[in-house]
């Protein structure tokens, strides 16, 4: 949805492909492993709900060393409904676009607030 959402609304090339992790990679890949691919392919840019704590940081350094940018929604979103977490996603992604665009391998988290600010993690 977010991808189709994008066509013709950013500058070109600043949204290549969005896509579901489960769409590249089988559900059952570990978090190191397919953050590892994709730093290997460059650009990408995550948006998740884990703020990938698991591990003893071996996430976050992966993301670290790979460059990856990602954006992680505050804990708070858990609580709203499947169509508000949806409704307020749309209404956050040009942000989103506009702040991954500015900074390679940033991690940010989303607030449930649009009126509110990125926070660096």
């Amino acid at each position: 949805m977010l991808s189709a959402c994008s066509k013709g609304q950013f500058v070109p090339g600043v949204v290549g492909e969005v896509v579901h992790l489960r769409d590249r990679f089988p559900a059952n890949t570990p978090d190191t492993a397919w953050m590892a691919e994709l730093g290997k392919q460059k650009n990408w840019v995550i948006l998740s709900g884990d703020a990938f704590r698991k591990a003893n940081g071996a996430e976050r350094k992966v993301l670290r060393e790979q460059k990856l940018s990602v954006f992680v929604l505050q804990s708070s979103w858990s609580s709203h409904t499947y169509w508000d977490k949806t409704a307020q996603l749309v209404q956050w992604w040009p942000r989103i676009v506009d702040q991954s665009a500015e900074v390679d391998g940033i991690a940010m988290e989303v607030p449930w607030l649009i009126r509110g600010r990125f926070r660096q993690l």
